[in-house]
């Protein structure tokens, strides 16, 4: 008998340290991490993340039967898998560096402004185009406090991989906006369909 209560209390040990051993779980966060300035990147996220939904949004009405504008339509969609896809590696970055809250994602996405359809092509690249500058803009200030924050790692990290990418993304929805614009002064009636119809072209290669 004295065996048995021997080999529980043993195993009573075991269990109790093993419990407090999973307790303490070990921490990814460095030297240089500052909650407020990665609960700044976790709040960007979401702005990454409606930039898609906004996007997919634009595809859907370029794609109606009553619009039928098959080129922006795709480079509607192109750019929502590519704001997805920024999202998800600033969620990769926030759990590298040891940000572990569960809730990090926005419980709830519409379109900027509520807005499903507009009134036509143009209209359409310019809302991309402040939603663009509105993103660029968030980076940057992100990128202005944490390096104020002597968080250098996500500074260069943003400046490095995700400003470049974004500034080209950018240029890329004004020049389209301004070659419509052009094509339309000298084609009302058909520029749109002409414009689009040279998209489908250029993405097409």
């Amino acid at each position: 008998m004295k065996l048995v209560y021997t080999v529980a209390s043993a195993f009573l040990v075991v269990l109790i340290a093993q419990s407090a051993y999973a307790s303490e779980k070990l921490s990814a966060q460095d030297y240089a991490y500052n909650s407020t300035c990665l609960n700044h990147l976790r709040s960007h996220i979401k702005r990454e993340l409606q930039a898609a939904v906004t996007y997919l949004a634009m595809g859907a009405w370029a794609n109606h039967y009553s619009v039928q504008r098959p080129g922006l339509a795709n480079f509607f969609f192109d750019s929502a898998s590519e704001e997805r896809e920024h999202g998800l590696k600033l969620l990769g970055y926030l759990r590298m560096r040891g940000h572990n809250d569960l809730d990090i994602l926005p419980s709830s996405l519409e379109p900027l402004n509520g807005k499903y359809e507009w009134e036509n092509s143009l209209s359409a690249l310019r809302q991309a185009l402040k939603m663009e500058k509105d993103v660029t803009e968030s980076i940057k200030k992100i990128i202005d406090y944490c390096a104020d924050a002597e968080d250098h790692q996500l500074a260069d990290y943003l400046t490095g991989d995700f400003m470049e990418e974004q500034l080209k993304g950018q240029r890329n929805v004004a020049g389209l906006a301004n070659t419509l614009q052009g094509v339309l002064r000298k084609q009302p009636r058909l520029g749109e369909w002409i414009f689009d119809n040279n998209l489908s072209k250029s993405m097409a290669v």
